[in-house]
This record gives C-alpha cells, structure tokens and sequence, in this order.
C-alpha cells in the first residue's frame, strides 16, 4: 500500500487527474472511490478545477491544510510547519507550491517515514486532522468526501486502537 497513490487526487487536477482517479480505484477499491470516480468521470478538468478552488481553497473547514485543522493561525502552527519541511527534506520529498502540511505533501511522507513514527504521526496529527476535513467535507456535501473517507480508512489501518483514541487526549 502506498499513500503516495493518494496524493494526485488532493492536488490541483490537471489534465491527467481522471487517470489518477482510475489508478487510485483499481489500487484502493471501495464504493466510496466507485462512487468518487463516477462524480468526476463527470465533469470536465476545468469544471474540477474550479470545485476544488472552492472547497479546498476558500474554506478554512475544508482546506487540505492539515495544520490549519490542528493549530489554525497560532504560532504552534508555525513549529509544525517548520518540521514538516524538514522531515520532506529528510525523506527527500520535493514541494509544491502548497504549504507543507498539506496532504498532497503529508501522504507521500507517510509513505517514507519508519513505521513506528509513520504510527505517532498519524495518530497525533493526520488522522484527527483528517477527522476535521471530513466532518467539513460533510456539511457542504462534497463530491470530494468519498475520497476522504477512503484515504481515511487507509491511513486507521496504520494505527492501533489504543494509539489513536490515546493521540486525540494529549
């Protein structure tokens, strides 16, 4: 299983993002991708491109931004930005125009990081930052919440019970 299959679908769509869609789904079958592919197979890349501009970009309770949905605009924020980029350096994952926290960037590292800190961070950070990203997804009834409730399920199967309801109490 690679996170990094995942991280296309959370980009800006370009032109290949109909043909990310269909590799994530035959990697991760599920209805929730059925249904997400369905939804996009739909509507052409500048119709996506525009949806995603709306849901990701112009709402806090929706961004990709994952310390956004941990910290908002404090200075803790700020810390973990800092460490993201040096652990994407680390790791020799290269950025893109987005923040470090943001998914796109935040999977692929899942991906490289050992699997014990893989674990801790995803339980401290990921997971419940994604559990924000989805009950947002949730209230303005996204096509793009299927996706995340796939990646969701995705990234629990990395973390033992007791790790993630202990990662939600600190």
């Amino acid at each position: 299983m690679s996170f990094s299959e995942w991280a296309p679908l959370l980009a800006y769509p370009g032109p290949d993002y109909h043909a990310s869609v269909r590799a994530c789904g035959a990697a991760f079958p599920s209805q929730e991708m059925d249904e997400f592919a369905r939804n996009v197979e739909a509507l052409p890349v500048e119709a996506l491109q525009e949806l995603y501009a709306q849901t990701f970009d112009w709402s806090p309770d929706t961004t990709l931004d994952i310390g956004w949905h941990l910290f908002g605009e404090n200075y803790d924020r700020g810390a973990f930005l800092v460490k993201l980029r040096g652990a994407l350096r680390t790791h020799g994952l290269a950025e893109s125009n987005e923040l470090p926290d943001h998914l796109s960037h935040v999977l692929p590292l899942l991906d490289r990081l050992p699997d014990d800190e893989r674990t801790e961070f995803a339980a401290k950070y990921v997971l419940p930052a994604i559990g924000k990203l989805h009950d947002g997804l949730s209230k303005a009834e996204s096509l793009f919440l299927p996706l995340v409730v796939c990646i969701r399920r995705e990234i629990s199967a990395l973390v033992p019970e007791t790790v993630s309801s202990g990662a939600n109490h600190e």
